[in-house]
């Protein structure tokens, strides 16, 4: 199994966010020890080109966690098996997202409401990589701390690695104060090392959090994309050195229009830099304004012209 740093610092999986163009972003500040992929369906990814595909043609990190999505214990298996090639850090086994168009399904959370079902995928994907195998879940679809704990604790009987705990229910959706004493509830329960998630907007809060559950790492997904540096900072507070200053955003949202553009065909490369830009330009006092009319846009350039006469035109 793979070595894990402590205490480690995640970059989460987020659809159309967790994608190489962020990644190298994120990466090029230091800091962040661990990025997951965006979340792969385990009936695509035996068809996916690894040449072509804009999930897997550029897969070939050590620090990446690939994350499949699905209840089948065969096709979860043989996407782990497929995945296992590209040689990533480990593979995930999504059980935390909420989102409707992926539990009607029976995929994601909806995978804590069956336990039985939950143990055989987890048992397929550990048969299938010599990887670290991570399960990614929530709290369950309500408060109660005693299934959340049974669960966990089948995950590690399972073959389970490493447990990372979106420390929110599936009605808490994104919105409710995380739930921390959950993490540090799980973390006395198993013996495997315990990665807590939500409500990390600071490096302040990640080493709180640490402090306050005893739990081995952290992951941050929105705050990752709001501040690509946080886990930078992160480390430097951990180490007790000076903090940095905040790179010139300009600079930023350049590099990623660069990155997307080397990295996507045009289309998929404009898509993603709009839903990106929604998130770096929170640290704008323009931030609205910039991003209604970047998505105005038709084309890349485009984009990079109206960013660079939003900045010129004095809005900033």
């Amino acid at each position: 199994m793979s070595v894990l740093p402590r205490p480690v610092l995640f970059m989460a999986p987020m659809v159309d966010l967790s994608h190489v163009a962020c990644r190298e972003l994120i990466r090029s500040f230091g800091g962040c020890d661990l990025f997951y992929s965006e979340m792969l369906n385990s009936r695509i990814v035996p068809v996916e080109h690894p040449q072509t595909s804009i999930y897997l043609r550029w897969a070939h990190t050590n620090d990446l966690i690939f994350q499949i999505l699905g209840n089948d214990p065969d096709k979860m298996s043989q996407a782990a098996s497929i995945l296992d090639g590209f040689g990533p850090w480990g593979i995930d086994v999504n059980m935390g997202c909420w989102l409707k168009k992926v539990t009607c399904h029976g995929w994601g959370a909806s995978l804590m409401k069956d336990i039985h079902t939950a143990g055989r995928v987890v048992s397929a994907v550990r048969r299938s990589t010599q990887r670290s195998v991570s399960i990614k879940f929530r709290i369950g679809f309500e408060a109660d701390m005693d299934y959340m704990l049974d669960f966990a604790t089948m995950l590690e009987d399972e073959g389970a690695d490493l447990l990372v705990l979106h420390a929110r229910t599936v009605a808490d959706g994104m919105t409710r104060k995380a739930r921390w004493e959950f993490i540090a509830a799980l973390k006395d329960r198993v013996s495997i090392p315990v990665i807590g998630n939500g409500d990390i907007s600071s490096p302040e809060d990640a080493c709180c959090m640490i402090r306050q559950t005893g739990c081995d790492g952290v992951m941050i997904g929105r705050h990752a994309l709001i501040r690509p540096w946080i886990f930078r900072d992160i480390k430097a507070l951990m180490a007790g050195q000076e903090k940095q200053g905040a790179p010139d955003l300009l600079e930023v949202i350049s590099e990623l229009h660069t990155l997307l553009a080397d990295h996507f065909p045009a289309d998929v490369a404009l898509k993603r830099f709009k839903t990106a830009l929604v998130w770096l330009a929170q640290n704008l006092s323009f931030g609205h304004y910039l991003v209604k009319q970047v998505g105005r846009t038709k084309t890349m350039e485009d984009a990079k012209t109206c960013i660079t006469a939003c900045y010129d035109g004095g809005i900033c």
